[in-house]
């Protein structure tokens, strides 16, 4: 076999591998999903785990998370940390981009009556029911996390939002 032809064989068989890996991008690092309330045959979903948190219990609920995201990091312009009132406990609030205002209030708009999985990091935080559209351009987090959680979630949406 000459060089030649080798190299044209290896070429045929290496590129459906160059092929998935230039597809394989890393999801991202904040998700708005629809939970579904329930899972029926092929559901194209995740089953997460949401924790509930009170005191020193926990409790767990497993949800059925559709695949498709509403909105991620891009339709974010800045994450903070900040105070739950009146129990004093850590939040994430959000401010959204004039594009991601619009999403958001079309989105939630669309889905009263419907739980919104927020994910971050591949994990499911929050999962409230939608009650009426949101159209103001920001949103509140509030989960079962910690404080020091709470400012590394921050962290990483933040450092998401600036690498886009």
């Amino acid at each position: 076999m000459t060089m030649k032809k080798l190299i044209q064989l290896l070429s045929v068989c290496l590129l459906p591998f160059v092929t998935i890996a230039a597809s394989t991008s890393p999801p991202p690092v904040f998700q708005m999903r629809l939970v579904l309330d329930v899972a029926v045959g092929d559901c194209d979903c995740d089953d997460m785990v949401l924790v509930h948190k009170r005191g020193d219990t926990s409790q767990k609920e497993m949800l059925h998370v559709q695949h498709l995201v509403l909105l991620n990091q891009s339709a974010l312009k800045s994450a903070t940390v900040t105070t739950n009132q009146p129990d004093g406990s850590p939040r994430i609030e959000i401010a959204f981009t004039d594009e991601g205002k619009k999403r958001f209030a079309e989105v939630t708009r669309q889905s009263i009556g419907k739980r919104l999985a927020i994910v971050i990091g591949g994990q499911l935080y929050s999962a409230p029911k939608i009650m009426t559209e949101i159209s103001g351009g920001t949103a509140a987090i509030s989960g079962s996390f910690s404080q020091q959680e709470a400012t590394e979630l921050v962290a990483k949406i933040t450092e998401s939002i600036e690498k886009r």
